[in-house]
């Protein structure tokens, strides 16, 4: 087995897959049902009532994307396709780098949480490298 597949058992590996996909559930939940709260921790803070309601709507939109993977995730687990979570979760490291850019570039830069959205994105690739490994 290659690394890091080589560290964990392959029930392990299935049960840290089922984890990460119950985190990025939850993250999208959060964004439908409270978009405020999830943009500020992107760093993204409206400051009008325009910027509210736009806000709630791209809010709702990155919420219901998480959603969509995250179900995706739960079919693929409860069918023991251990190697299509790993593809779907490495996939999914692009959509992490892509809200560490947004936050980046926010009012707060670096400051705002981007370096733990960089630490789940390796984290992410890491899990996703192991689930992918599995036989």
């Amino acid at each position: 087995m290659s690394f890091p597949n080589n560290l964990l058992s392959q029930s392990t590996w299935r049960q840290v897959g089922l984890g990460l996909t119950t985190m990025i559930f939850s993250l999208g939940t959060l964004a439908i049902v409270s978009p405020t709260t999830a943009s500020k921790g992107l760093g993204v803070v409206p400051t009008s009532r325009e910027g509210y309601e736009i806000n709630e709507k791209s809010m709702v939109f990155l919420g219901i994307r998480d959603v969509a993977a995250a179900l995706t995730l739960f079919w693929f687990y409860s069918e023991r396709k251990t190697k299509e979570m790993g593809a779907l979760t490495m996939a999914w490291v692009l959509v992490c780098v892509a809200d560490a850019w947004v936050a980046a570039w926010g009012p707060n830069g670096f400051d705002n949480g981007v370096w733990g959205l960089c630490g789940a994105g390796l984290a992410m690739s890491f899990i996703g490298a192991g689930l992918f490994q599995s036989q």
